[in-house]
């Protein structure tokens, strides 16, 4: 009864993503500690192992929403050109993506582990990102299991 499922996202709701993204191959840790301190806190989560731009639209379809995300926001592991897109659509980071009421006081640092808001849970099934061309459809290009 404790566990944090991908279901309970509603709109309003922050996003957050755990540590940085895209830096599969130099930590592959679970990260079991924050998940446990987020029960309670969190609507809605996963890890993100298939990738932000796939696990967002699990989330998102679960939970029947829709999301925004800002580009800017999402805390890239290195600083290369390529950096936004392995955040994105590499999966094996096992960061944590979750929602919590806008109401929820979330701290920068849980168990340690930095945390970072990167958008908002909005109405309809749409999942879009916000850069500098604007809002656009985010292309769920991580890991699908079912290809």
């Amino acid at each position: 009864g404790d566990a944090i499922l991908r279901v309970g996202a509603r709109p309003g709701d922050i996003i957050y993503v755990s540590g940085k993204l895209g830096a599969a191959l130099e930590r592959i840790t679970p990260r079991l500690a924050l998940g446990r301190r987020l029960r309670g806190v969190a609507t809605a989560g996963m890890d993100l192992s298939d990738g932000l731009s796939t696990d967002l639209h699990h989330l998102a379809e679960e939970s029947r929403v829709g999301a925004v995300i800002e580009a800017s926001r999402i805390p890239c592991a290195g600083s290369s050109e390529r950096a936004l897109d392995f955040a994105l659509n590499y999966g094996e980071d096992y960061e944590l993506l979750f929602t919590a009421r806008a109401s929820t006081r979330i701290p920068a640092r849980i168990a340690g582990v930095m945390i970072t808001p990167i958008g908002r849970i909005t109405r309809g099934r749409a999942v879009l990102l916000e850069g500098m061309m604007g809002r656009q459809p985010l292309v769920a290009r991580g890991w699908e299991h079912l290809r």
